[in-house]
C-alpha cells in the first residue's frame, strides 16, 4: 500500500466523503474502493450518509467537538460559530422588520393626523387635486383671472385667493352642494 492509498484509507476510516478523498489524494473512486477493501473495511461510495437519519445541528456539533480527530473538532467549532452568526443575523433581521413595521404604522398615524389638521384648518387635501395647480390649470386660471378682473402676473405663483376663486367658479353642481 503506497502513501496515497494509506491516506485514502485513513480518511475513509475518519468519515471523509469519497469526493473529499478523491480531491485530497487524486485517486479514483475505484482505487479508493480497492484500498479500503484491501484494509478489510467494507466500502460504500457515499458511506458518509448511507442509512443515517438526519441529526439536529446541536447534536452533530457536540459529536464533532468530542471526536478524537482534530479536523472533526475544527469543523464542529466552525459550524458552532457559523450557527451563532446565523442566529444573530436572524435576530437582527427580526428586530429590523419589527422596527420597520412600527415606523410604517407611525408614518400612517402621522399622515392621518396631518390630514385631520388640514381639514380642521380648512385646507384642501393635496392628494384630491385641490392643492397646488399644475401647468395646464395655471394657464386656465390666468386666462380666467384676466377675464374676471383679477391681477395675475404672466409667470410665477398665482395668489391662493385667485386659485380658490377659479375653483369655486368651476365647481360642478354636485361638488358645490
Amino acid at each position: 500500500m503506497n502513501t496515497e492509498t494509506a491516506v485514502a484509507v485513513a480518511m475513509y476510516r475518519d468519515g471523509e466523503t469519497v469526493a473529499d478523498i478523491i480531491t485530497a489524494t487524486g485517486l479514483t473512486q475505484d482505487q479508493i474502493g480497492a484500498a479500503v477493501t484491501s484494509a478489510h473495511i467494507p466500502f460504500v461510495a457515499d458511506h458518509g450518509t448511507v442509512g443515517l437519519p438526519p441529526v439536529p445541528a446541536a447534536a452533530l456539533i457536540s459529536w464533532g467537538m468530542k471526536h478524537p480527530n482534530a479536523r472533526m473538532q475544527r469543523l464542529a467549532d466552525q459550524a458552532r460559530g457559523a450557527l451563532a452568526d446565523l442566529q444573530q443575523a436572524q435576530r437582527r433581521e427580526h428586530v429590523v422588520a419589527e422596527a420597520a413595521e412600527r415606523v410604517r404604522q407611525a408614518e400612517q398615524l402621522l399622515a392621518d393626523a396631518r390630514q385631520a389638521l388640514r381639514a380642521a384648518k380648512g385646507h384642501p387635501d393635496p392628494a384630491s387635486g385641490n392643492g397646488r395647480p399644475d401647468k395646464a390649470e395655471l394657464a386656465a386660471i390666468r386666462e380666467w383671472a384676466a377675464e374676471h378682473g383679477h391681477q395675475v402676473a404672466p409667470v410665477g405663483l398665482v395668489p391662493r385667493a385667485v386659485v380658490d376663486a377659479y375653483r369655486a367658479a368651476h365647481l360642478e353642481p354636485a361638488q358645490a352642494a
